[in-house]
């Protein structure tokens, strides 16, 4: 089964990142990133089945990037 997580940044302080995430523009979720740790929470659960399943994938796309100091404006988890 192919599952996709659309990916957007939303604001960026000095200490962290927040993110819209879901499977497209009008089901979006938010979860935000600790730019020194790495940590990441989810903000709001998005409307869909299995929430957690997109929020899990959105969170280890995000910390991939952080591994290696980005932050990008547009990302996704395609599998």
């Amino acid at each position: 089964m192919a599952f996709y997580v659309l990916i957007l940044k939303d604001e960026e302080d000095e200490t962290g990142v927040t993110y819209r995430f879901g499977p497209n523009e009008d089901n979006l979720g938010s979860l935000w990133l600790n730019k020194s740790s790495g940590e990441v929470k989810e903000l709001e659960e998005i409307p869909a089945q299995n929430p957690q399943a997109f929020f899990q994938r959105a969170a280890v796309k995000v910390r991939q990037h952080w591994k290696n100091g980005l932050f990008p404006e547009k990302t996704c988890w395609a599998s």
